[in-house]
């Protein structure tokens, strides 16, 4: 699976690039959400895992501009702020531990796009 990572800060995106090449993935990684959509314009993503704070365009800002362009491609916000679990259909909390995440990913993942 293609999997784009949108963090701000260099350590979490390295952690989950290295997590998610480990269970066969093939991640990119963003520093932000401009950057991101870019990407995400040019190449197919099966998922798109992002922060909900970062500078230039959030994450929910991301997800409405993927949104408006027409862009179908399965999303995981997250935060490690709990309350920021509303912008987002599916939210994966930074606190929860990483089986957590690989869990949720495989459920939305076997979803199909609407």
């Amino acid at each position: 699976m293609r999997i784009m990572v949108v963090d701000a800060k260099f350590a979490r995106r390295k952690w989950l690039q290295k997590l998610l090449t480990a269970q066969g993935h093939k991640v990119t990684i963003a520093t932000q959400g401009f950057a991101a959509l870019t990407k995400l314009r040019r190449y197919k993503y099966d998922l798109l895992l992002t922060d909900t704070k970062m500078p230039c365009l959030t994450g929910p800002e991301l997800v409405a501009e993927l949104q408006e362009r027409g862009i179908k491609i399965h999303i995981i916000g997250m935060s490690s702020r709990p309350e920021c679990e509303k912008y987002y259909e599916y939210f994966w909390c930074k606190k929860e531990p990483s089986q957590k995440l690989l869990d949720l990913i495989k459920q939305v993942t076997a979803k199909p796009l609407n």
